[in-house]
């Protein structure tokens, strides 16, 4: 069921920061690629933002969780040093960010001229289409779900909220999930990188 499963719960979700593969531009998924120097800037600034959030009132103890990907575990662990966070980050490997099989560090043109018949077929159907030797939106969709229902159910569990570094396709589909929109405004919701989002059950 969409939505929040309990109450109270804040959810912080935070996208890493510039990476590698965001300069160079294409497809860049399951591709493990460091962050740049901005990007670490980046989340040496999300960092402090959320001290900030948490010092203005009062806050539960949070649970920490990051995609295994490099570029997401770099930026947790500048902003756990920034915002002064206790505990280690768990790792959940089903937040890696799409799949997208043989078109990883491909460019969109690219894709579009060479392999004109598939690009068709992604743009007819963007939510069944199955990246050649990857994954589909639906299948990405799921699994990233499952893992947002077992770890929201923790947090209530444990009275704690919830800090999410990963990706932005990732952030989106949870964002989605848990306000009950449309897949359609997937394309509408902009998390930028090293952007901290923030979701309240109360404001549900």
């Amino acid at each position: 069921m969409a939505g929040f499963e309990s109450n109270s719960l804040k959810v912080y979700l935070l996208r890493h920061g510039e990476a590698l593969g965001n300069v160079q531009g294409g497809y860049y998924g399951r591709t493990d690629c460091p962050l740049t120097e901005k990007g670490r800037q980046q989340a040496e600034r999300a960092g402090a933002t959320l001290r900030e959030l948490r010092a203005a009132g009062p806050g539960r103890d949070l649970l920490l969780l990051t995609s295994p990907l490099e570029r997401a575990r770099h930026t947790a662990e500048i902003v756990r040093e920034a915002a002064g966070l206790d505990g280690d980050f768990l790792v959940e490997p089903d937040w890696q960010e799409i799949d997208f099989g043989r078109w990883e560090k491909r460019h969109y043109q690219d894709i579009a001229r060479q392999e004109p018949a598939a690009w068709q077929r992604l743009c007819d159907d963007w939510q069944a289409f199955c990246y050649p030797q990857g994954e589909s939106f639906r299948v990405f969709s799921e699994r990233v779900i499952a893992a947002w229902q077992k770890w929201q159910l923790l947090a209530s569990r444990q009275q704690k909220d919830i800090l999410v570094v990963s990706h932005g396709g990732v952030l989106k589909v949870i964002r989605l999930f848990a306000e009950a929109r449309p897949w359609d405004d997937f394309w509408r919701l902009r998390i930028l990188p090293g952007e901290l989002q923030v979701m309240s059950s109360d404001a549900m």
